[in-house]
């Protein structure tokens, strides 16, 4: 169960407004609508569909947000933007980065809170 993730934005210009572009909870939420309740079926589309369907939850996402009245689809997303323009945002690459987790850079701890010695011995 995803409980929080990394936020990655990234800024685009449509017309005369600025839209934020980020993977949060929402935006895979409205993935996992589109894809049937299965956020696995995203990665049984092609990569052109899958980037069209993510840009889409994130364009509206961001518009809901700041009270636009905004309805981004699949079919607009891929009117507007060529495959090499989403992979130019890299869409596939802040979908799977918001999905791992990062490695924490921790040092293992003892019960007493003393870092463990991992010496070995």
């Amino acid at each position: 169960m995803i409980t929080s993730i990394k936020l990655e934005e990234k800024q685009i210009q449509i017309g005369d407004r600025v839209y934020t572009l980020r993977v949060n909870l929402s935006v895979l939420e409205r993935i996992q609508v589109v894809c049937g309740g299965k956020i696995n079926d995203l990665l049984k589309r092609s990569l052109y569909e899958g980037n069209a369907i993510t840009m889409a939850a994130m364009l509206n996402d961001w518009a809901e947000d700041q009270g636009w009245e905004q309805d981004w689809t699949e079919k607009k997303v891929k009117k507007l933007f060529s495959a090499n323009m989403m992979n130019m945002l890299d869409v596939t690459g802040m979908f799977f980065r918001a999905m791992t987790p990062e490695p924490s850079t921790e040092t293992p701890k003892t019960e007493e809170g003393e870092p463990e010695d991992n010496s070995g011995n």
